[in-house]
């Protein structure tokens, strides 16, 4: 397999090209996890994946509890579904809480602090779904006065400990609610099972990718991450570029010429931040022109990342400023046109070109 072959399967398994008819929910399951700390932009990342890439269908999906927003998987935001949440959850929670004791510690999260305020969350929780802000203010009627950094400390302990989780919108104001009533109750499987099963959605929807790719993506340690691969090696196909192995399921994807090689990609984009050791293959040279293709929204021409972009709010419509890498030409291509014309039909606004 050449370099080309390698990312047209990347691009194909992540969805990027003639998505299946998915809902909102169905897309987040199959994909697993989608990174989602910059909210507009991980409803983006959605949008791209889907035959109708509509914001509103995402919104609802959201504010329904087909999807939820919390932090799982690495110690981020991410959109899962109530079917994956749990056990995801019960898989991760240990790497997330150990990954969170440096700044708990600085910011005077303490055991006693986190249990009395977890009693309060879980009785106010009950009766409706509450903004951060509107915790603190319940908190601090309770003597218990926490910072907004301890508060978020406190908070993402309460999702790994499956106490809370993301509730509906207020306007544009993020809500928590008690994640019991927005999630179902599941059966449990064994941490083997997990590990298997996290492998499996990661190599089929990101694949190829190598194992370290892999221990990133989910940010478990690289012998949890290898338990997991080594339970479905059977099911994959190595393949070896430039000298590296990266592992893969069977599955025929389109001619190189058919696939589409131009996307407006938000930041923190699976496509790009679902790697660690083989994320430089989508830019040549310093990658941190292009944020390294985490931080920033980049555009991707030819399978290569070309530049960044901005969006910003118009009465209009939304302006989107492109700034390219040295080498390019200066001008979007037809395909990145494209691309731009499927964010208008997302946003339901026009894009004015700077």
């Amino acid at each position: 397999m050449i370099l080309k072959e390698l990312l047209q399967h990347r691009i194909y398994n992540q969805q990027l090209h003639r998505p299946e008819a998915y809902s909102p929910e169905s897309l987040v399951a199959h994909m697993g996890a989608i990174q989602a700390q910059d909210y507009a932009m991980a409803k983006w990342a959605i949008g791209l994946r889907m035959q109708d890439p509509g914001e509103q269908p995402i919104e609802d999906a959201i504010n329904s509890g087909g999807i939820i927003r919390l932090h799982v998987v690495r110690p981020t935001w991410h959109f899962v579904t109530i079917e994956n949440v749990r056990w995801m959850m019960e898989l991760s929670a240990p790497s997330i809480q150990k990954a969170a004791r440096y700044i708990d510690q600085q910011t005077g999260l303490t055991t006693a602090i986190y249990t009395k305020a977890r009693k309060v969350l879980e009785k106010e929780l009950e009766g409706e779904d509450l903004t951060k802000e509107e915790l603190l203010e319940r908190l601090a009627l309770r003597g218990i006065k926490v910072d907004n950094l301890l508060a978020t400390q406190l908070l993402i302990r309460a999702e790994t400990e499956m106490i809370i989780c993301s509730g509906k919108r207020k306007g544009r104001r993020f809500t928590y609610t008690l994640f019991d009533k927005r999630v179902p109750p599941a059966a449990a499987i064994s941490r083997e099972e997990a590990l298997a099963k996290l492998a499996m959605l990661y190599f089929k929807t990101r694949g190829p990718a190598t194992i370290k790719d892999f221990a990133w993506w989910s940010g478990l340690a690289v012998t949890d991450a290898t338990k997991g691969w080594k339970v479905i090696e059977k099911q994959l196909t190595a393949v070896t570029v430039n000298g590296t192995t990266y592992w893969t399921f069977d599955g025929k994807t389109p001619a190189l010429t058919t696939m589409p090689h131009s996307f407006l990609l938000p930041p923190y984009d699976e496509l790009t931040v679902s790697y660690s050791e083989s994320r430089g293959l989508l830019y040549d040279g310093d990658g941190a022109l292009v944020g390294n293709g985490i931080f920033r929204p980049v555009m991707m021409e030819k399978q290569k990342l070309t530049g960044i972009w901005k969006r910003t709010e118009k009465k209009q419509g939304i302006e989107l400023d492109f700034s390219f890498l040295p080498q390019h030409p200066g001008k979007p291509s037809r395909h990145l046109l494209g691309s731009v014309r499927l964010f208008e039909q997302h946003t339901g606004k026009p894009a004015i070109l700077r």
